[in-house]
């Protein structure tokens, strides 16, 4: 298995065409072919169901992606890792984060770290916490954010923890917007736009509609998804306190619900910071204390 079969293969992907992908890496249709054939043969079944348009992946093909995926990002970043000492670069954090706090907590993050240190590169990626944890373990980057749950504290060294408070939200046109008290049994009757916030949240959120005799119907979508859906006046989201104050929504006041939210900054286990990684979760700690709600 080769770097360039792994290459060939999420380009196919990415394009949907056997010719997109060849164009992509400046390769001519069989050169391509040749490449994703020799991987199918190491893997010993096809990747690509090659009679539908765009180009399919097998159940096969759909297994291995996610580590092809990781592979390549492995071996970028020793690349760059190299590349950095050969050519005595100043300095490197790499970071990878849920969506949310990317939306909410790293900008003034970025603008400080910029500040204080102008010839450092900062590389940021966001995906769910899984995949932050994931790319963390696997040497892609050296610092997570993640949410706080047990099982990647166990895997990874916690230098940071951040408290925040899931909430209810809803736009400022909502007829609930300026109430107070609201009961848990009288939000069932909007939409429920319902984001992933993990397994013990959504187990929450389904015990408290199991105590109503009508829930209704819920909407499951990404977050940035459900942040634009949120703004429409017979919705209802939940969210964290931060996320809700920076998004034009409104947090209702409803005392039966409470779930605390934390998050938590982890390198991996027994791994010293050097002095940029340092200060950039000293910068994380200074904004979430200087910005809380």
């Amino acid at each position: 298995m080769e770097f360039g079969q792994l290459e060939a293969f999420l380009a196919v992907i990415r394009e949907g065409s056997f010719t997109g992908a060849a164009a992509r890496l400046n390769l001519t249709q069989p050169s391509l072919s040749a490449r994703i054939q020799q991987l199918e043969q190491s893997l010993g079944g096809e990747l690509f169901h090659r009679d539908r348009r765009p180009v399919q992946l097998t159940p096969l093909g759909r297994i291995f992606v996610d580590y092809a995926e990781r592979a390549l990002g492995i071996l970028d970043a020793g690349y760059t890792a190299v590349r950095e000492a050969q050519k005595g670069t100043v300095g490197r954090v790499a970071v990878c984060c849920p969506f949310s706090l990317a939306t909410y907590l790293m900008p003034e993050v970025v603008n400080r770290f910029g500040q204080a240190h102008p010839q450092a590169e900062l590389f940021i990626e966001a995906g769910h916490s899984d995949f932050a944890v994931n790319q963390l373990l696997d040497g892609v980057v050296n610092l997570a954010l993640a949410a706080a749950f047990p099982r990647y504290a166990a895997q990874t060294q916690t230098l940071l923890r951040l408290h925040d408070e899931m909430v209810v939200a809803v736009s400022q046109e909502h007829v609930l917007a300026k109430a107070t008290a609201v009961p848990i049994s009288q939000l069932w009757q909007y939409q429920l736009i319902v984001i992933h916030w993990g397994a013990a949240f959504d187990a929450y959120l389904h015990s408290l509609r199991q105590m109503s005799e009508a829930p209704g119907p819920t909407v499951r979508v990404p977050l940035p998804a459900a942040l634009s859906m949120a703004q429409l006046p017979n919705s209802v989201t939940f969210l964290p306190r931060r996320l809700t104050n920076v998004s034009d929504l409104v947090e209702l006041d409803v005392p039966e619900f409470q779930f605390d939210w934390d998050a938590i900054v982890v390198t991996r286990r027994e791994r010293q910071l050097t002095e940029l990684e340092q200060s950039f979760v000293d910068i994380v700690a200074a904004v979430w204390h200087r910005t809380r709600p």
